[in-house]
């Protein structure tokens, strides 16, 4: 089905409400330990712009004992962190009842550690029915062995591997969309 012509705004929206966007601990003293932190930094911000202009509800988690949200990360999804001590954000009542309230099918994941937090959680939303996106250029980890082995898990679990790009574009389904330039101008920007 073509999303940009055959589907009324109000589908539309319905649409998008069927995914959510859960960007996990994207904070100051861990992420500078994070291989290839910059550009996992760097996508993981332009799909939390791709998923604002999509309408894509946002929630964002921080790890207690591991300092603010970055600021690119805080100021994109403009929303409230929620504090959590558990590894995977499904064991913290705050996620889950943001979860019951929107109620997504799908449930996007971007943050760190890849092997820690994002597998955790991976695993226990599939657990509970949850179809689970991993754009792995939007997750990291300190090592990339840990992240490698990671994604495996996932994957083999039932988890979908997929990079921010792909990812916004399959949401789009088509060039006529009305938020396509939007977009478009997300992909060619350089920075966050």
């Amino acid at each position: 089905m073509d999303v940009g012509t055959n589907l009324n705004s109000e589908r539309l929206s319905s649409l998008y409400m069927s995914y959510l966007l859960l960007v996990i601990d994207f904070q100051e003293r861990l992420l500078r330990h994070i291989h290839g932190s910059d550009d996992v930094l760097r996508s993981a911000v332009k799909l939390i712009r791709a998923c604002k202009i999509l309408g894509v509800p946002i929630i964002l988690t921080e790890q207690i004992k591991l300092g603010e949200t970055v600021k690119e990360v805080r100021e994109a999804t403009g929303v409230e962190p929620i504090l959590k001590s558990s590894f995977s954000c499904v064991k913290c009542e705050q996620v889950r009842a943001s979860l019951e309230e929107v109620r997504p099918s799908t449930v996007i994941l971007a943050g760190i550690e890849a092997h820690i937090c994002i597998l955790q959680t991976a695993l226990d939303l599939l657990e509970l029915g949850y179809k689970v996106y991993i754009p792995v250029d939007c997750i990291g980890s300190r090592r990339p062995l840990d992240k490698e082995v990671a994604v495996q898990r996932m994957i083999s679990a039932g988890a979908i591997p997929t990079t921010w790009e792909s990812l916004v574009y399959e949401m789009l389904g088509s060039a006529e969309h009305e938020k396509f330039r939007e977009i478009l101008g997300i992909v060619k920007s350089n920075g966050s």
